[in-house]
């Protein structure tokens, strides 16, 4: 592979389709901001709409029969209005990813309704101005969001087909207008979608950047207390769910530095995170807390199903090894502390017993699981 393909193939590689593509892999602390950037967008087009779309009612009179221009005066006071009370939606308490899309669609379904209800109001007028450009407007608005490919091409096809009907409704749609128009609107949704994958791209990048560790792709200890203080707000409004914590150490790491190389021992830590990955679920929540130790919170495993897991962990260890700079075989062991969270029992006094239980399997030989009492 010579150096310009391997510079596009690296390029290529960083830019993951998947992480943009749609949002199923994304986290649910993701989704929370993204939903945070769409609610915002959505509200400053929301009142951009609502204070400019009646500023047009002397331009219809002027251009338009008294009549026509009376009805769309009313079509543009209801769509201020729905813009209005959409900005009152977009902003109530419980928000999340998908009230923020629904919000978002309903931004381009108003506008698009109320270029319906105009052109058949102005069957047979030629004439169109301030009309005409709203379905390439709502295309261009479509790129000012951090959309999904999915997410942004359901929209952008639901306006283009949209511009269809209505061409073929007045009749254009086999026309050279016609084609004109469908043409440059296919040509604004593209970029539209370039941007929206190039927004939601930069996005994910810096939010790794905030909340993973740059050498192990887990959680930073931050992220990982945040995550554990939004979860005990919701059990203060039920019945505490059954949930595990694992705290692991690498045993012996400093010696693996001393005698191989920090090189070699990055890579150990990075092998061993992905033995973490590979051996819990998805839902757990991986983090590096510090150094060499480890913390894996696991919702809806008992005491049990938790001791399993963090055995599995510690066989696969156990059979592992990295290839040193010399290219020797250097295996590594861990040590692991298991602990259920106790009714009415906070985190932090979770992670107490735990790493105690952890340190008991320091004391006492390592490469073992020890549960907290």
């Amino acid at each position: 592979m010579d150096d310009a393909t391997g510079g596009l193939y690296r390029k290529l590689s960083e830019f993951n389709l998947f992480d943009t593509l749609s949002n199923r892999f994304h986290s649910d602390d993701f989704n929370a901001t993204r939903s945070e950037y769409i609610r915002t967008r959505v509200n400053i087009l929301s009142i951009i709409f609502a204070i400019f779309a009646p500023l047009w009612i002397p331009i219809d009179y002027l251009l338009l029969t008294s009549d026509d221009a009376g009805v769309i005066a009313v079509y543009r006071l209801l769509l201020s209005i729905a813009m209005l009370g959409l900005l009152l939606t977009n902003n109530i308490r419980k928000r999340n990813l998908q009230h923020s899309l629904l919000c978002l669609t309903l931004l381009i379904i108003f506008p698009a309704l109320f270029y319906t209800v105009c052109l058949l109001q102005l069957s047979g007028n030629d004439t169109l101005i301030g009309y005409s450009f709203i379905p390439f407007l709502l295309v261009a608005i479509l790129s000012v969001f951090p959309l999904t490919l999915i997410e942004a091409s359901v929209l952008g096809t639901g306006l283009i087909a949209a511009l269809l009907c209505n061409d073929f409704f007045y009749g254009t749609l086999f026309t050279l207008s016609g084609f004109k128009d469908l043409w440059l609107i296919s040509i604004l949704l593209v970029i539209a979608l370039w941007a929206n994958q190039a927004q939601l791209h930069m996005l994910l990048r810096l939010y790794r950047q905030a909340t993973r560790d740059p050498l192990t792709g887990l959680l930073n200890r931050r992220v990982m207390m945040e995550r554990m203080k939004e979860m005990s707000k919701t059990w203060s409004k039920s019945e505490q769910p059954v949930v595990s914590v694992l705290m692991l150490d690498l045993d012996r790491f400093k010696r693996i530095n001393d005698t191989y190389g920090h090189l070699t021992g990055d890579q150990v830590l990075q092998a061993f995170s992905q033995i973490m990955k590979d051996e819990l679920r998805s839902t757990d929540i991986l983090t590096r807390y510090g150094g060499e130790e480890f913390t894996a919170i696991l919702p809806g495993s008992d005491m049990e199903n938790a001791s399993h897991a963090a055995e599995r962990i510690r066989m696969h260890c156990e059979q592992s090894w990295v290839a040193s700079t010399d290219n020797e075989p250097v295996r590594f062991t861990v040590s692991i502390g298991v602990g259920e969270l106790k009714p009415g029992e906070t985190f932090n006094d979770a992670l107490h017993r735990v790493d105690n239980s952890l340190y008991e399997a320091k004391k006492t030989g390592r490469n073992k699981v020890v549960q907290a009492d």
